[in-house]
């Protein structure tokens, strides 16, 4: 999943989750990836594990770092550095595009899936509907771009807060 970094100097930094292993009900690990102007530009593998309600990382699975207590799913700290954090995809207040994602409002069952990766979109295109309360809703884009990614698939039953879709703003000059 695309995780998007945003400092108040408005820098962005790309985070990709390629990975990820179940070790043990204390310790899970992920592969990253940085990506800059499309490029990936550095890969590492992190550990997570738990102990004691509290929670440390590796890069080694040697070396153990505590990590700071973080309640606020929109912010993410770092040694020198606060950033703005946003799964799945960037909104269109941060870093000056007009990215979305297309997430669930309520639990439903995917019954079509509209558009295919690569494709151009329109703002309030229909591109999934979803059964929900026994009744179909157009879920629309908000924005016009190309759709980049999508989570989901007819038939699945998903959750409330589920990414569907992602979609990448086009940029117009």
């Amino acid at each position: 999943m695309r995780n998007y970094l945003i400092d108040s100097d408005k820098n962005e930094y790309i985070v990709d989750l390629i990975k990820t292993r179940t070790h043990s009900a204390e310790m899970v690990e992920f592969d990253f990836r940085t990506i800059k102007d499309n490029h990936e530009v550095h890969k590492e593998k992190v550990y997570i594990r738990k102990l004691a309600d509290q929670y440390f990382a590796s890069t080694d699975g040697v070396r153990w770092n505590k990590l700071a207590r973080q309640d606020s799913p929109s912010i993410m700290l770092n040694v020198d550095k606060v950033y703005k954090f946003y799964q799945g995809y960037k909104p269109s207040s941060a870093g000056g595009g007009d990215e979305g994602g297309l997430f669930t409002q309520m639990p439903g069952k995917i019954v079509k899936i509209m558009a295919v990766i690569g494709d151009r979109v329109h703002k309030g295109q229909t591109l999934i509907i979803l059964e929900a309360m026994k009744m179909e809703n157009e879920i629309k884009c908000g924005t016009a771009g190309i759709v980049r990614a999508i989570h989901v698939k007819a038939g699945d039953t998903l959750d409330n807060g589920i990414l569907m879709m992602e979609v990448e703003a086009e940029v117009i000059s």
